[in-house]
């Protein structure tokens, strides 16, 4: 019995160790926080979400012509930021669906300056703890748009 339960720990400890952290997401500061944000500009709308590795991006072109996703800007407010690259460049047609999937272009660590992978979920919390309530810009073929994070 003992063996049993060692190894039913043993299996569940090796699946959770190194997997990402689900990142929130809130359109206003005082708006409920939640894993997937939709938001909309002139060319193109959709949604996103985030872990603490890539950015998942679900997009519509709306516009009249054709739209090179080739990478996208994230920044915080105080102009800090990445480049995300996405996993391979598209062109979007218009009122054509895609989803995209973002990695920093930089190749060394994760999304929103934390790592690619923590050993739990408790080193994550400690490393993002800064994420609370910060204020983010997505730039995404020259159209921005703004975001808070939460955890």
């Amino acid at each position: 019995m003992r063996k049993l339960i060692f190894t039913a720990f043993f299996c569940t400890t090796i699946l959770t160790a190194g997997i990402a952290q689900t990142i929130r997401f809130r359109k206003d500061y005082n708006d409920v926080a939640s894993s997937k944000l939709k938001f909309e500009t002139v060319s193109f709308s959709g949604s996103f979400k985030a872990t603490n590795a890539k950015l998942f991006l679900m997009v519509k072109n709306n516009s009249s012509t054709p739209w090179e996703i080739s990478q996208c800007q994230l920044r915080e407010i105080s102009g800090k930021g990445d480049r995300l690259c996405p996993d391979s460049a598209r062109i979007i047609e218009p009122g054509e669906r895609a989803k995209c999937i973002f990695r920093p272009c930089r190749g060394d660590g994760g999304i929103f300056r934390l790592k690619d992978s923590y050993p739990s979920k408790t080193a994550f919390r400690e490393d993002a703890f800064f994420l609370r309530g910060k204020e983010w810009t997505l730039t995404i073929g020259g159209e921005s748009f703004k975001f808070y994070t939460d955890l």
